[in-house]
């Protein structure tokens, strides 16, 4: 005995649709001529690879008779196969009397085998068809309803009979073009019984992007099955490998210049960040977040109506540090970090590193260095130069510049010593270059205004003038004025690089390399660390050089 199952009247349909989703995903579907892909009736939108649709569609105002339902799900990239269901619309006073079905031969109406059922207009069969009366092999089962005046199309099923006691011998399948029984790549298996589970890979290399067709059938008893078929599509790995993820607040800076997230890269990524907070104002703002697979970026996600409750609610804070003449224990400092970059730090406290070093690293600054790369006599790029602070190194004074940064993100609090409380101090500390004169102020309140005033500050290891007057530079920190002395300096070294030394994860040298015996320096600048240009020729030999340490191509080398 095998379960049959027919829902014969009303529309009621399951589709699964599996597609690479980018943007908003959506199954439609239309009545006998298809508007073209897009274009048709909106079933349900979902979200991800997979959507299940069980709906009941209203063909109140189909007429009498034959229709087509047509059914497909699409996202802004791709689209399914359109899946057909042909439908029988009864007349409103119309009730089905009679069901009936045959085997391998369609019998004429009234002359199949009736089914049991209670006569109405929406029928719902759920039956066993007994097969011990057919041989083994293929077969196929017709199906009709019947009404007083009318009959519906004939449903048809194919399906084989297995003998009491078979073997499935082999298992075989080709992609897109059947290259005949018996000839497909074969999979061995052997197993006595009704069916056969079986998990096996297959390999897709070599098939072009798009969508394609797998075809499957089976060996039994010397008999092959009839063909299973599977759509499935192909996309490069570049296409489906998540290598970046990033967002932004509000105003879009465009693909690629957002803030990023850490992440694993791979085909499905989890994200879970602290959102950088320090250039919101006041107010409801609007969160956008997008990935990017290879060069391509998916459609930007939008969270919205997002209330900040402004800086009294989260900026960095000193507890009872006004008042210098009232020492007492308790005080603390209190900071979030939403990323693991360097971070100005200038605070009214001295305090020794190693009180710090479990959690954050420490720089100090040491000096500013300009390069001309194409040797215009003007600067093209400006790096600023911090020295990695180490455990027992003494004391870092207050009301001073600094470069911090977490090892994990979150808030983390600083509890002071009551001795090494001071006042706050707003200090201006300078340093020159033959060019330039680079000026450090402290900042111990909320700071707008800083495009108009062409102020720098730190974010994501680079110094850059913000964008807008309205990003708030919280409490203490500092932030940067460039004075030109002698006009050389190129607009398009508006921003100021990092370089930490003695930092592993340097922001300014992205390597360290060791010179060998043949490799010459080529068409390649060569710089020594105080950003002076070493006069060389293509064909210098980098180990011909003096010893010691040069940047080449943003890269450190290292001379023995």
């Amino acid at each position: 005995m095998k379960p049959f199952t027919h829902i014969l009247s009303g529309v009621v349909l399951a589709m699964l649709a599996a597609l690479p989703m980018m943007g908003q995903s959506r199954v439609e579907y239309f009545w006998d001529t298809d508007p073209g892909v897009g274009a048709g009736q909106v079933l349900q939108t979902f979200t991800g690879n997979e959507a299940t649709a069980s709906v009941e569609l209203d063909v109140s105002g189909l007429t009498t008779g034959i229709h087509h339902l047509g059914l497909r799900a699409l996202n802004e990239d791709h689209f399914s196969a359109t899946y057909y269901r042909s439908i029988y619309v009864l007349p409103e006073s119309e009730r089905v009397t009679r069901i009936e079905y045959s085997w391998d031969v369609a019998a004429a109406p009234g002359k199949g085998k009736a089914l049991s059922f209670t006569s109405g207009r929406d029928i719902d069969i759920t039956t066993r068809l007994s097969v011990s009366q057919l041989t083994p092999g293929m077969h196929t089962l017709y199906l009709r309803a019947l009404t007083e005046g009318h009959q519906s199309s004939t449903y048809s099923r194919a399906f084989y009979v297995t003998p009491k006691s078979h073997k499935v011998e082999a298992v075989e399948y080709f992609f897109d073009t059947d290259p005949g029984v018996g000839r497909a790549t074969r999979l061995d298996a052997s197993i006595t019984g009704d069916s056969l589970n079986m998990a096996f890979d297959v390999e897709t290399e070599g098939l072009t992007d798009g969508i394609h067709h797998i075809g499957i059938r089976t060996l039994t008893d010397a008999t092959w099955s009839s063909t299973y078929y599977r759509q499935f599509l192909v996309r490069s790995q570049v296409d489906n490998f998540i290598t970046r993820v990033e967002y932004y607040w509000d105003e879009d800076p465009g693909e690629g210049k957002a803030y990023t997230v850490d992440i694993t890269p791979g085909e499905e990524v989890n994200v879970d960040f602290d959102a950088d907070l320090y250039m919101l104002t006041e107010g409801t703002h609007t969160l956008a977040i997008r990935a990017f697979t290879g060069s391509k970026g998916s459609a930007t996600t939008l969270v919205k109506d997002i209330d900040f409750e402004g800086w009294n609610a989260l900026q960095d804070y000193l507890n009872s540090l006004v008042d210098t003449e009232d020492i007492y224990d308790g005080a603390t400092y209190t900071r979030h970090y939403g990323n693991k970059h360097w971070m100005a730090l200038y605070v009214p406290f001295s305090m020794s590193y190693s009180d710090w070093s479990a959690h954050f690293d420490v720089a100090r600054i040491n000096a500013f260095y300009q390069y001309d790369d194409d040797e215009d006599g003007v600067v093209d790029r400006q790096v600023l130069e911090a020295i990695l602070v180490k455990p027992g190194n003494g004391e870092l004074m207050p009301n001073h510049p600094y470069l911090i940064r977490a090892k994990t993100t979150g808030t983390h609090t600083f509890q002071v010593n009551p001795s090494k409380r001071v006042a706050p101090e707003i200090n201006s500390i300078s340093c020159s270059t033959t060019e330039a004169r680079y000026t450090f102020t402290g900042n111990y309140d909320d700071k707008t205004g800083l495009n108009s005033a062409g102020y720098y500050r730190l974010r994501g290891g680079t110094l850059t003038i913000p964008g807008s007057d309205n990003e708030v530079l919280p409490p203490y920190r500092w932030y940067l004025t460039i004075e030109d002395l002698g006009n050389q300096l190129e607009a398009s070294a508006n921003q100021v690089k990092l370089r930490i030394v003695g930092d592993e994860d340097a922001t300014g040298i992205d390597d360290t390399f060791l010179a060998d015996d043949d490799e010459c320096v080529g068409a390649r600048k060569v710089y020594d660390l105080q950003g002076r240009r070493v006069q060389t020729s293509p064909d210098t030999p980098l180990n011909a050089l003096p010893h010691g340490i040069y940047i080449i191509d943003g890269k450190k080398w290292v001379v023995k």
